[in-house]
């Protein structure tokens, strides 16, 4: 019986999932040098079949990056950009960070280390550059919560982008011990406490 045009498509859909779900692991623990064998050995296809899907693996990169940045970018940013105070915010943000670890949060460990191996890497593509710039980075978006939160006395003084560095480090330095495997699971109060004066908590 030949397959129908919603067959096919389902069908490469289905496949193109399977291969970004491999890379996406295979690169947030080791590293972008990933080889394209191993990435389709991972996802269960041909080296053939995952070129036609993806041009080069920089194509596969860029893609995650299109994924990663659009969920976590848009996330935080629509945090920042919200009514409420800054300290309800900075609620808001580490729910959605401590929810990585118990599968609740759409920001997964997987996106979160990957795009700290496109930084550490200097990875850049003009396409992959400009899926970026739709976005504000993380580490700017909190940085507008911390300035807010200076103003309502709510965030200890000091410089917000590098207040904002300390945050994320932390949350980078979790995904890291999570991603060997073992069971994690943060208490939001103590990460609130790197931004947060003590009575906002």
């Amino acid at each position: 019986m030949p397959r129908t045009k919603e067959v096919f498509e389902a069908m490469r859909e289905t496949t193109r999932r399977k291969i970004e779900a491999a890379a996406l692991s295979l690169f947030a623990r080791k590293g972008l040098a990933v080889k394209v064998g191993e990435i389709a050995g991972a996802a269960g296809v041909s080296q053939g079949l995952l070129y036609s899907h993806y041009q080069s693996k920089d194509a596969l990169i860029t893609e995650l990056i299109r994924q990663a940045t659009g969920i976590s970018g848009r996330s935080i940013m629509e945090i920042a950009g919200s009514r409420g105070t800054a300290a309800a915010k900075i609620k808001r943000i580490t729910e959605m960070m401590c929810g990585m670890f118990t599968g609740t949060s759409p920001v997964g460990i997987d996106y979160f280390m990957f795009m700290v191996q496109v930084g550490l890497n200097g990875f850049w593509l003009p396409e992959a550059s400009r899926v970026s710039q739709e976005y504000s980075s993380p580490v700017e978006s909190l940085a507008r919560i911390i300035v807010q939160g200076q103003t309502e006395r709510s965030v200890p003084r000091g410089n917000q982008f590098g207040m904002s560095v300390v945050y994320w480090a932390a949350i980078q330095g979790l995904c890291c011990y999570a991603a060997t495997g073992i069971p994690l699971s943060p208490e939001p109060k103590t990460l609130n406490r790197i931004l947060l004066k003590g009575e906002y908590l």
